[in-house]
């Protein structure tokens, strides 16, 4: 009897109710949203399984949503509904109007939907509250500060010294091939572990540069995409037993084992410390701080203090850290090689100013070479950052563009890939042209300077805090790299370093086997 009235009776209720939900979902999202007046295809509008299919199924491997977004601007104009409560602009005149300063006026937040993308919730990253952010923020600010990073130089040079001697000595003049990628990816995860808790991960000594660690960062990534849109993946990731996460999805390991060992290493730390109050430590602020040095004495309240969320901030900067700084090396080096009018230039002012190879010149000296300063500009400019748009939220105040008023509280995106490929702010924007950026170049207006357009590191109060760390990697390390040694591509092509796949990082087609080469000297 019972299961007579719940097959005609409540299953074609449920059935009813969630058509008639969905129905009237669909009404107001197209006619009575405060978003519904803006112009788009209307699928977007309805549902977010339009995004979906192209971010995880088209052309198969997914990764495809930002070109899908280009083809909305082509379409419809500077201004698109993308999804049914985000708007994306592609002005690069109105970039620092979203993505703007924070304050108690103008809180500015990201989206609660995207704090448990990368398992870090708590993290400085995934914080969607603006007033907290700022808080969390201001604890690690100085850590990064250009002035506390020059003191640490000789640690980083160290490291790349170390990468440097085995380049020569057991690449050079020899059939062996180097993955640029993995190289600069032990060497970022080493200068991030070493500077930001002082207990270095060595990656740069794992055999062929292929430290565990390494694969972390592409496996990262991919999890993120997911837990972007199934957040109940993460869940089961910090509920199952680790050893079943890893049967099931063994991509998962290497980031368990990283998360695994972060802890170890944030118990270490924090046993290690004075522990006895919070207050200011003898070495804050000293080359032999921590990162938690910090934190701790900060004006943090208590609970925001935990060994969870410390964790979580170490694994986000581990992790963050390594990417765009490689890939940013990578490209710059698969087109110096590819272009051997860029690598003579470059060359030439290196040996000028590095007349013994063997010496490293200060951060501070390498950034006033101009073409060294031009070759990095442009391949942070193809190499992107995070191409993947981050909505900014501005809870209080209504935004202008133009004829369009965007309501308090929507989500408003914009992201570099649109930024660097404009081609009235970058002529030829994917050709790789360091003159570009030579003499004090201008914007469209012939005011702004051509770097207000660089967005690698976004921008605001929620611009990237290790941008400073970024720069100096990238001028010590193509410095010392370019300026000693010479290199040959081995079976690499364009297509090794041309963006194909939206994976929140930029990524190259599928099957790339990465940027390759042979060491002559």
């Amino acid at each position: 009897m019972s299961f007579v009235i719940l097959r005609s009776v409540v299953l074609p209720a449920v059935f009813l109710l969630a058509v008639v939900y969905c129905f009237s979902l669909t009404i107001y999202r197209m006619y009575f949203s405060p978003i519904a007046k803006f112009p788009g295809t209307k699928l977007a509008a309805i549902t977010h399984w339009y995004q979906k299919y192209f971010d995880l199924v088209a052309k198969r491997h997914g990764g495809q949503f930002l070109w899908e977004i280009k083809r909305m601007h082509e379409k419809y104009g500077p201004v698109v509904r993308i999804t049914p409560d985000e708007l994306h602009i592609d002005d690069p005149e109105y970039w620092y109007e979203v993505y703007c300063n924070n304050s108690s006026t103008r809180p500015i937040d990201k989206q609660e939907k995207l704090r448990y993308r990368f398992g870090v919730p708590d993290a400085i990253f995934s914080t969607p509250d603006g007033e907290q952010h700022r808080s969390r923020r201001q604890a690690m600010a100085g850590f990064f500060s250009k002035q506390r990073l020059r003191t640490s130089q000789d640690r980083v040079n160290q490291l790349i010294e170390r990468v440097s001697h085995r380049i020569s000595t057991e690449y050079a003049g020899s059939d062996r091939v180097l993955d640029l990628g993995d190289m600069f990816s032990c060497l970022a995860v080493d200068i991030v572990t070493e500077l930001c808790f002082r207990r270095c991960t060595n990656c740069t000594e794992a055999p062929d540069f292929k430290a565990p660690l390494v694969g972390v960062t592409a496996n990262t990534l991919w999890i993120s995409h997911w837990n972007a849109y199934f957040r109940f993946l993460q869940a089961w990731i910090d509920w199952l037993p680790v050893n079943v996460v890893a049967t099931l999805l063994p991509l998962v390991k290497p980031v368990l084992d990283l998360r695994v060992s972060i802890k170890q290493q944030v118990g270490e730390i924090l046993s290690d410390m004075n522990k006895s109050s919070f207050g200011p430590k003898e070495t804050r602020g000293t080359d032999h701080a921590t990162i938690f040095d910090d934190i701790l004495a900060s004006n943090l309240p208590t609970h925001e203090l935990s060994f969870d969320r410390l964790t979580q901030e170490a694994f986000a900067l581990t992790s963050a850290g390594m990417e765009t700084v490689k890939s940013t090396m990578v490209m710059g080096i698969f087109h110096c090689l590819e272009q051997p009018a860029v690598l003579a230039r470059l060359k030439a002012e290196l040996t000028d100013s590095i007349p013994v190879p063997n010496t490293i010149p200060s951060w501070v000296e390498l950034e006033k070479l101009p073409y060294l300063t031009a070759v990095i500009n442009e391949s942070l400019r193809l190499g992107f950052g995070s191409v993947q748009r981050s909505p900014r939220i501005n809870r209080l105040h209504a935004l202008q563009y133009k004829q369009w008023v965007i309501p308090p509280g929507t989500a408003v995106g914009m992201d570099s890939y649109h930024m660097h490929t404009n081609p009235h702010i970058f002529p030829d924007p994917f050709v790789f042209r360091p003159e570009r950026w030579l003499h004090d170049p201008k914007g469209p207006d012939g005011r702004r300077p051509l770097t207000n357009y660089l967005t690698t590191f976004g921008a605001g109060s929620r611009i990237c805090i290790a941008m400073h760390l970024a720069y100096m990697e990238l001028f010590v390390t193509l410095a010392t790299v370019l300026r000693r040694h010479e290199f040959q591509l081995f079976e690499t092509d364009r297509s090794d370093v041309e963006f194909a796949l939206e994976m929140l990082a930029p990524m190259p087609r599928w099957g790339s086997r990465g940027v390759r080469v042979k060491v002559d000297r």
